[in-house]
């Protein structure tokens, strides 16, 4: 089978493509309908000892890891459904989260002489060591008497935000060290975490048939061949095939997913979602139905941020 061979503005003729995301389908039980986490059951020191399913859907899950031998310290790991947000909603979901986080402390009479430091961006490698940025705090307040240094993360991976919380005695660690720390585990969390969906953000081409004889289509902006013969066509809103289910017809519509910004990061066909889960490691699987009274905005606020944590 030939590569294909794609034309130079291929890329531009299918910029504008649907993503499959639109304002009037929800994103819980529409555009993502089910998902799988995997996680580890073991980081370093940390076991994971805890996982908890929210009562509303779109407040995800959270696993917890505590600390070999220390069972009074511990991680929370919160993964919420937020469908594809663009750098600049990831950025605004980070601002909102900060600023929740200090109406909690100037709220709650149990935490005292909150403070509270600036978001900062923390580099991590994800999977096979691609690189990504995610988003870190520290703070510090006293609760019941003691004084305790604190962390938030953020990290946008695969159609989820992924928020770690630790808290652990000032007289322990700094501040700096706690954020120093939650950045080290997530980071690790990163490179072996799974995250898969599917729903309306699988958003195919069509792949329609291409009779026996029939010219070259015009506006093709993408060919395969097979034997020495054009098999297949990519054009702005499907693929054209002589064979719409050979192996040639699947890739050129996987390009044109690609080149059309139909392909979103973690959300894969209906038919390979299932993951191979390997001892060490544990499944979270969720179904969603579509909310009555949430909005389809995914770049709502998270859930609550408590703080006392480790």
């Amino acid at each position: 089978m030939a590569g294909p061979t794609l034309a130079a503005d291929a890329g531009n003729a299918l910029a504008s493509a649907d993503s499959g995301q639109s304002p009037a389908m929800p994103l819980l039980g529409g555009y993502l309908r089910e998902s799988r986490v995997v996680y580890p059951l073991r980081l370093g020191k940390w076991q994971a000892v805890d996982e908890h399913r929210f009562d509303r859907q779109e407040f995800g899950v959270s696993v917890r890891y505590a600390l070999s031998k220390r069972r009074d310290r511990w991680i929370d790991v919160y993964f919420y459904p937020t469908g594809a947000l663009s750098a600049a909603e990831f950025e605004r979901v980070a601002d909102e989260e900060r600023d929740a986080l200090a109406q909690v402390g100037r709220q709650s009479g149990g935490y005292e002489d909150m403070d509270l430091g600036p978001l900062r961006s923390f580099a991590y490698a994800r999977g096979k060591g691609a690189a990504s940025s995610g988003r870190s705090l520290d703070l510090a307040f006293t609760s019941q008497g003691e004084r305790k240094s604190s962390a938030m993360t953020l990290q946008m991976d695969r159609m989820y935000i992924v928020k770690g919380r630790y808290s652990v005695p000032a007289k322990a660690a700094s501040r700096e060290q706690a954020r120093s720390s939650l950045e080290d585990f997530m980071a690790d969390l990163s490179r072996r975490l799974t995250v898969v969906s599917t729903g309306h953000c699988w958003n195919p081409l069509p792949i329609e048939q291409l009779e026996a004889g029939a010219p070259r289509p015009s506006g093709a902006v993408s060919t395969l061949s097979k034997d020495g013969h054009d098999s297949a066509y990519l054009l702005s809103d499907r693929v054209l095939a002589r064979e719409p289910q050979s192996s040639e017809a699947q890739a050129l519509m996987m390009v044109g997913m690609s080149l059309g910004n139909r392909l979103q990061p973690g959300c894969e066909r209906p038919e390979d979602i299932e993951q191979m889960v390997p001892q060490d490691m544990r499944e979270i699987r969720l179904e969603y139905g579509a909310p009555s009274d949430a909005p389809a905005d995914p770049s709502r606020l998270l859930r609550s941020n408590k703080i006392d944590v480790g």
